[in-house]
């Protein structure tokens, strides 16, 4: 039985990372492997373009690291979004979509690469909009998610991770012709 290796990001200043493993050909989670990490802790005080600079940095340090470790053969990415309350934060979110893009083929040009917007992926775990105790319990009611994993004890980043990477994993067995191209 082959294996693949699924990369799942939830991007931000509190970070998801979710590696999903899967059996080649039936396309079945055999594996779920989560991380989450905090960049809200990486400041200087008043220097926000360091700052960003010191956040990209450790994304870059921590991409490489599991890119080496799992050796994944997609990666699956929250795309950017602006959100209304906080109109700024697209500027960072598009910076870390960046350093992760660009370190993840810098390891391997060959990786492919899926960016689902947040609505796609509320509409495809819980069937339309979801707040995090939604999400939460949506992912908690996919059996085989919860056969691999507990989801409620991670981090809303994690499981939004999850989320993105069973989002997928849905469009992988909908159309089992992207086999070909991972």
């Amino acid at each position: 039985m082959d294996t693949i290796n699924i990369m799942a990001i939830d991007p931000g200043t509190n970070m998801g990372v979710s590696i999903i493993s899967i059996s080649v050909p039936d396309i079945k989670i055999i594996g779920i492997s989560t991380s989450s990490i905090d960049l809200s802790i990486m400041t200087k005080p008043n220097e926000l373009q360091d700052n960003l600079l010191l956040r990209t940095q450790v994304i870059q340090k921590m991409m490489r690291e599991i890119m080496f470790m799992y050796r994944p053969r997609v990666l699956a990415m929250e795309a950017a979004f602006v959100n209304s309350r906080f109109p700024k934060s697209v500027m960072y979110l598009s910076q870390y979509i960046g350093a992760i893009s660009l370190t993840v083929t810098e390891m391997d040009p060959f990786i492919k690469i899926f960016n689902y917007p947040p609505k796609k992926v509320k509409a495809t775990v819980s069937g339309g909009k979801a707040n995090k105790d939604d999400m939460m319990a949506a992912v908690a009611k996919i059996t085989e998610i919860t056969d691999c994993i507990d989801p409620t004890k991670l981090t809303e980043h994690e499981v939004d991770s999850l989320a993105i990477g069973y989002t997928y994993l849905k469009e992988l067995r909908n159309n089992p012709v992207l086999l070909l191209m991972i």
